[in-house]
């Protein structure tokens, strides 16, 4: 058993100060399921971080993390003071970009291409080739999320050996992240509702309908055998007000039966409700049979409460509204002002619409100051959530929620927040960006769409308006994520690990 070092900028929330709390991005995520793996191999993994702020030391989900400090402007400085002080054999786990000096033997992670805006000068690209190129001469291996990185190493350097770049494709836990239960509709409960109010209704008038024929009973045995007295009273209409009472409730309770069995489905606006045949909806429905059934008992006081109860439990109401997802950090990167253009322009165009914007907000910076003001001020706040889930309360957010949305500008790899939402049969409109390409078939499991706000816009349009649509993708989005199961993933990190730790002669204790 012996100790493996992850060496990273971001682990636990050095953002916030939360140094005890695993900052909830794809990275962070990342790292966590891997020190998981490391374990699994029989190792102790730990954590070496940059901090925006004091240098620390703590520990997190049984994991060692140790925090430093450093000069923005000089980051090699603090991953050389990381690689002196790690225990055991190192993962660099991010930061490919910069000019590292890399410890011999070691493996590197590249988590996306941060690098892609089409606005950054031409020097500043060149710069980061020649800074991949020394990761290429400085660690044995490099394992890539998606295949846009391999690409440009193919593209933009140079190497010897083709399997120095290790294609694993982020994961996703199908068996966790799964498509939402079927719930009742609230138009369902209230049917449920009313069908045991007319049982129980139809049972009171049974137990009448027996006190009326014991009545009759009782007025046949004095007339005699042949039952004439009674049904001359009824004839004559002599003495049979309680026969006129018996047919009248049963009467009722026959016609309740037929037009509740004048039930049948229909669609408004994408949505199914139970209405009758023959009357404009289920609210006119309502109103008839309830009038009719309460002319037919008027007399009754206590049926006529149990009719107003019915009035109640029937009625309609309009289905939930659509709710969107942004499960991204609140960042630049992520696309947030191009989320929060289009939901400027959906929430007025679509007032049964929500949006939750469920990730992380580092407080302070200009993008979160910004978001803040944005949703305090928005004229359709009431509409708009802002949340941060952990790890394993996303599902929740994504079972709530009809749409995905990844609208990522630059830097991103096999997107975490993509597959789950696909693993839980969303329809996601994803950026066209990096490993977004890999995930996101245009028109079969999901919708692409250039970065931008115009044609977000537009294809968020499309899917609000299109149930079918949604679910269609959503079926699709859920066959695809699969493929990215995590025990897939598990394995494979796992034979790369084996074969990484052979070579560095894993096999002594803990150091240090």
């Amino acid at each position: 058993m012996g100790v493996v070092s992850i060496l990273t900028h971001s682990f636990t929330d050095g953002y916030n100060r939360e140094f005890g709390r695993v900052f909830g991005g794809g990275l962070e995520r990342y790292i966590l399921d891997l020190c998981s793996v490391i374990r699994g191999l029989g190792h102790i993994p730990e954590v070496h971080q940059l901090s925006y702020f004091e240098a620390f030391q703590t520990r997190t989900e049984q994991i060692d993390v140790f925090g430093y400090s450093y000069d923005m402007d000089n980051v090699p400085e603090a991953f050389d003071r990381m690689a002196a002080a790690a225990r055991g054999p190192v993962i660099y786990a991010s930061c490919l970009w910069q000019p590292i000096t890399y410890k011999p033997g070691s493996l590197g992670i590249c988590h996306g291409i941060n690098w892609d805006r089409p606005g950054l000068p031409l020097e500043t690209k060149q710069q980061v080739a020649e800074h991949i190129q020394l990761a290429l001469d400085g660690l044995v291996r490099i394992v890539s999320v998606d295949s846009h990185f391999q690409t440009f190493c193919r593209a933009a350097c140079t190497y010897s050996d083709p399997r120095q770049v290790v294609l694993i494709p982020n994961a996703v836990d199908t068996s966790y992240f799964t498509p939402a239960p079927p719930t009742r509709t609230l138009e369902q409960e209230q049917e449920d509702e009313w069908l045991a109010a007319w049982k129980t209704d139809l049972a009171s008038h049974e137990e009448d309908a027996g006190a009326v024929i014991s009545g009759m009973k009782a007025e046949e045995s004095q007339a005699g055998p042949s039952g004439d007295g009674a049904y001359s009273a009824k004839a004559n209409g002599d003495g049979g007000g309680d026969t006129d009472d018996q047919e009248r409730e049963e009467k009722g309770a026959v016609d309740l039966h037929l037009e509740l069995s004048k039930l049948e489905t229909a669609e408004v606006n994408g949505e199914t409700y139970r209405v009758a045949r023959n009357l404009r909806n289920a609210t006119d429905w309502a109103t008839d049979v309830l009038a009719e059934a309460d002319a037919e008992y008027q007399d009754n006081v206590p049926i006529q409460g149990q009719v107003e109860q019915k009035t109640m439990d029937v009625r309609l109401t309009s289905p939930r509204p659509i709710r969107i997802i942004y499960p991204r950090r609140i960042s630049m990167e992520r696309g947030i002002i191009p989320m929060m253009l289009a939901a400027d322009k959906l929430l007025g165009a679509f007032p049964d619409l929500e949006i939750e914007f469920a990730g992380e907000l580092v407080e302070g910076s200009t993008v979160g100051r910004s978001f803040r003001y944005w949703h305090r001020t928005h004229p359709h706040a009431e509409r708009i959530n802002q949340r941060t889930y952990d790890f394993r309360d996303i599902r929740e957010a994504y079972h709530q929620a009809d749409i995905a949305v990844i609208p990522t500008v630059f830097s991103e790899g096999t997107s975490y927040a993509c597959l789950e939402a696909m693993s839980c049969g969303l329809p996601v409109i994803a950026s066209n960006v990096g490993g977004l390409n890999d995930l996101i078939q245009d028109g079969f499991n999901g919708l692409l769409v250039p970065p931008g706000e115009q044609e977000l816009t537009a294809a968020l349009v499309r899917l609000v308006q299109d149930r079918a649509e949604r679910e269609r993708l959503g079926i699709y989005a859920r066959e695809t994520a699969l493929s990215y199961d995590l025990a897939r993933w598990r394995s494979r990190w796992s034979t790369v690990l084996e074969s990484f730790l052979a070579e560095t002669g894993l096999k002594e204790g803990i150091r240090g």
